[in-house]
């Protein structure tokens, strides 16, 4: 364990190509906020239609989408690639559920947007709340799986 933790620090140190830096964050930050944002809107006018099954690919579009588009913006890898790139999945998928809670908020509540929407907590609350219902617990274990799946594959997919 410690052998690898040495092995992770000393790919840290590496140089970095800081154009492709660069453009690898503006790339990741474009993309998680505006095609995010997108995703979230075509998200809840899927979810409020008769095709409301097809709304649960939007996250999958989102995460090919973003990828591939990260794995295309550098020309030298280096290890902090992966971990701005889960970063950046993390963060688009925040603003995912940000715009379907404000469209909805917006479009029931005519007109009055709360502000704590805003919060991440609200959107990762499944980390931060148990109950003792086993049903509640099945469902957050369940969500931690998947994001720590994405997480995974997300890295992985960056060093190819």
């Amino acid at each position: 364990m410690k052998r690898k933790f040495i092995n992770f620090i000393n790919k840290l140190k590496e140089p970095i190509h800081k154009p492709d830096l660069r453009r690898f964050l503006l790339e990741g930050f474009l993309g998680a906020i505006v095609f995010g944002s997108m995703m979230g809107a075509i998200n809840f006018f899927l979810r409020n239609s008769a095709f409301s099954l097809i709304s649960l690919f939007t996250f999958l579009i989102y995460y090919v989408f973003m990828v591939n588009r990260l794995y295309r913006s550098f020309s030298f890898y280096h290890i902090i690639y992966s971990i701005l790139a889960v970063f950046f999945i993390l963060l688009g998928d925040y603003f995912m559920g940000v715009t379907y809670n404000v469209l909805y908020w917006f479009i029931v509540s005519e007109g009055l947007i709360i502000w704590q929407l805003f919060n991440p907590i609200i959107h990762f609350q499944f980390l931060f709340s148990w109950t003792l219902n086993p049903f509640h617990i099945f469902l957050n274990l369940l969500n931690i799986l998947i994001y720590a799946y994405i997480i995974v594959m997300t890295y992985r997919r960056m060093k190819r």
